[in-house]
């Protein structure tokens, strides 16, 4: 299990997956908020202190996914579908766990800004 939180603690996740690779993204927005994204099914995922009050949702572009960050300390933490939310493909801020747990895992790197494929 991952586990993570942001940077003043008010929301964390599990992540009961194993994740083949975590994704660096160059689209617009993954590159402006530097996260480093592991996906699996939201059945596999816990996420605790996320609500309206403490979160900020943000969509753009084709208006399908809901990024989600903390309102107090800035913290990216999730995406996740706007028709959907809290079920189907979910991604989670790798960046939230800890140095050693993000150390662990492979890193790709992905053309989200131009070709939609990786590129190692």
């Amino acid at each position: 299990m991952i586990k993570g939180q942001c940077h003043c603690g008010t929301i964390s996740y599990e992540y009961r997956d194993t994740p083949p690779y975590a994704n660096r993204c160059n689209c617009s927005i993954c590159r402006r908020l530097g996260a480093l994204w592991i996906y699996s099914d939201a059945s596999n995922i816990t996420i605790n202190g996320l609500d309206d009050s403490t979160s900020i949702s943000y969509s753009h572009g084709d208006m399908e996914l809901d990024f989600r960050t903390c309102n107090k300390c800035g913290t990216t933490i999730l995406w996740q579908s706007l028709e959907t939310p809290g079920e189907g493909r979910m991604a989670l801020n790798l960046n939230m766990a800890d140095l050693n747990v993000i150390n662990e895992i492979r890193v790709r790197h992905f053309d989200g800004a131009d070709t939609w494929t990786h590129l190692d």
